[in-house]
């Protein structure tokens, strides 16, 4: 058993309004797509998942730090006085990216006053970036709580006018793109004396995290088929299980519809067939409640421990896999505690 476990996650998404209403609707298959109050540049309304229960007028910086507020408290409600490091992620090119940094740091110091606070425009590999150093933190006892987190919001004018201008909008008549979505996930991680102390239920542990670099982006024609850096990524988070012999029957990705994303995927699979379990479950939600940007580490991890904690995972270990545009890949290796 790991010293260093998931203590706690919260999650806020199209289909839920907590971790648990999340991973039980997403484990049923729910979708969330619903056509939203944006258009295209052409005035047409256009589709998205976004969380219902946030004003409608509400965007940019302001939507960011009220989606996070709700799993930010679920996942840090019995340690809010812990001298914590919280890390926060955003997307690399998130509009408004100073004022949205200002107001997460004012939200998080609001929640947990005595935490050291970081929010990063890191996108995708923010969040898995963090995990190392937020480890060794814990190991050294430098920090007696990180929290890290993801936050991500396509419901906005610049959003939708940037990804259609791009070409990577979803519609009928352009399946090759992403569904917008929005996203807000967090997660503790703590010594596993820690969290016995206060009473909690451990939920999973990290065993293994990657990083690598891929060439290929959606601003050149780089072969996306080569995955030399998602490649890369899996093999260095899955070698302690070759190392015991185990595989992860369980995989999640933040696949789109886009292909280029899909044929680095498609390469890496036949790659990884060593560290799969068969039969095995993989799981692309963003497929289902749009796309899941600086959110979908944080959220994968909120997936997992809320199956093991309720018993419906397919596996005890799953292997989770990301990316963003500036070519970062991540993967981590999940285990039930």
């Amino acid at each position: 058993m790991s010293a260093i476990t998931v203590a706690r996650v919260g999650a806020k998404t199209a289909v839920g309004l907590n971790a648990r209403q999340t991973g039980f609707l997403l484990r049923a298959g729910f979708p969330a797509m619903a056509e939203a109050p944006l258009v295209n540049a052409a005035g047409e309304a256009i589709t998205m998942a976004f969380v219902p229960t946030l004003d409608g007028r509400l965007v940019g910086a302001e939507r960011l730090a009220a989606l996070a507020r709700a799993p930010l408290e679920e996942a840090v409600a019995p340690i809010r006085d812990v001298a914590a490091e919280v890390h926060v992620a955003l997307d690399e090119e998130c509009p408004e990216g100073p004022l949205a940094i200002a107001l997460l740091e004012a939200l998080v110091k609001r929640v947990m006053p005595a935490a050291h606070v970081t929010v990063q425009a890191r996108g995708e590999a923010g969040p898995g970036a963090f995990l190392p150093p937020a480890i060794r933190a814990l190991e050294t006892r430098r920090a007696n709580a990180v929290v890290i987190g993801g936050v991500h919001s396509d419901y906005s004018p610049q959003s939708i006018t940037a990804l259609d201008a791009s070409g990577r909008l979803f519609s009928r008549d352009n399946l090759d793109a992403r569904i917008p979505g929005e996203a807000a996930a967090f997660f503790v991680l703590m010594r596993t004396a820690d969290v016995a102390r206060l009473k909690l239920t451990p939920l999973a542990h990290v065993i293994g995290v990657g990083t690598g670099r891929e060439r290929a982006r959606p601003d050149n024609d780089e072969p996306a088929y080569e995955a030399l850096g998602l490649t890369a990524a899996v093999r260095q988070a899955t070698e302690p299980l070759m190392a015991d012999g185990r595989t992860a029957g369980w995989i999640l990705t933040d696949l789109t519809g886009e292909m280029r994303r899909q044929c680095e995927w498609q390469s890496v699979f036949v790659r990884a067939q060593k560290v799969l379990g068969k039969p095995y479950l993989i799981e692309s939600p963003a497929q289902r409640i749009g796309y899941l940007g600086a959110a979908a580490t944080p959220l994968f991890v909120a997936m997992a421990a809320t199956a093991w904690k309720h018993g419906y995972a397919p596996s005890p270990i799953a292997l989770t896999m990301v990316g963003n545009d500036g070519g970062e890949r991540v993967a981590v290796v999940l285990g039930k505690q």
